[in-house]
């Protein structure tokens, strides 16, 4: 029987306390005299810009998200505005990491500094525009909800292993400290999108469904239209090239087949993408 996501039993992450303790600016944490001084590799920073595109590109899929019946959930709805505000200053702070090791100054926190000439181009999750899922969203219902819940688990651990590349490649102590404390923010974004995934897929087998076939036809990363072609398949190449990328994307795929409701076929869709990302001629 098949449990109506209207009744869906949120589980014990506190919402009203993520919101009182929202992280804005991080630069006082980051020690970008260092990173001035002993500036990443041309592929890093490059990784590094892209990543600010993509932490920073939420709300054109905060937009596509809240078009659907999720806007109805009211507990949802506060995590994913205050989870924004925390990407946004996520995004503001690879951008002074990017412009201290170009050896210049960051721009002031919060105001963007030069960015892909497509950034103003960021698209939805699957590409869709906001009419169009407000249309799928109607016949998808309260299901909709785990379908956004398990579409920002799988982003947020692609992400993540982006980082955890960066600090692999550099070796520096200044850039793998600011790496920590970003991710150190992100951990309680996992936290909510994980235990809700988990809890409305398990609970509703269409849910299930909707959430594995978003999965595999989203183009992954979110936010990936914000790069231009080079920039996208520089980052791929970075992220999931080689042997470390194939051990990511293995361990991605793992973390994907361990949600209740995703499958095999769902994880192999997701990181066949990526792999195909990466195998694209260097530009």
């Amino acid at each position: 029987m098949t449990v109506s996501a209207a009744h869906h039993e949120p589980p014990a992450f506190d919402v009203r306390e993520f919101a009182r303790t929202a992280q804005g600016s991080l630069r006082d944490d980051l020690d970008l005299a260092a990173i001035r001084a002993a500036p990443p590799a041309p592929d890093v920073a490059r990784t590094l810009a892209a990543l600010a595109v993509l932490e920073g590109a939420t709300m054109a899929h905060l937009r596509n998200v809240l078009v659907t019946s999720t806007h109805k959930d009211a507990r949802v709805t506060a995590f994913l505005v205050t989870w924004a505000f925390e990407k946004f200053w996520i995004a503001d702070a690879l951008r002074a990491i990017v412009a201290a090791g170009a050896g210049g100054e960051p721009s002031s926190a919060g105001v963007p500094g030069a960015a892909p000439a497509r950034t103003s181009r960021v698209a939805a999750s699957s590409g869709r525009g906001p009419v169009r899922r407000a249309l799928a969203g109607f016949t998808q219902g309260w299901a909709v909800v785990g379908v956004h819940m398990a579409v920002g688990f799988v982003d947020d651990r692609m992400l993540r292993a982006a980082h955890l590349r960066v600090v692999d490649v550099a070796r520096s102590p200044a850039l793998a400290a600011a790496v920590d404390r970003i991710l150190r923010v992100k951990a309680r974004h996992v936290e909510f999108f994980e235990a809700e995934a988990r809890a409305r897929l398990g609970a509703s087998t269409r849910a299930a469904r909707l959430a594995r076939r978003e999965l595999r036809r989203t183009a992954w990363p979110l936010g990936r239209s914000a790069l231009g072609p080079a920039e996208l398949t520089a980052f791929a190449r970075f992220a999931f090239g080689g042997e470390a990328g194939d051990a990511a994307l293995r361990t991605l795929a793992d973390e994907i087949r361990e949600v209740p409701g995703l499958d095999a076929r769902t994880a192999a869709s997701v990181t066949a993408g990526l792999t195909t990302l990466a195998a694209r001629p260097a530009a």
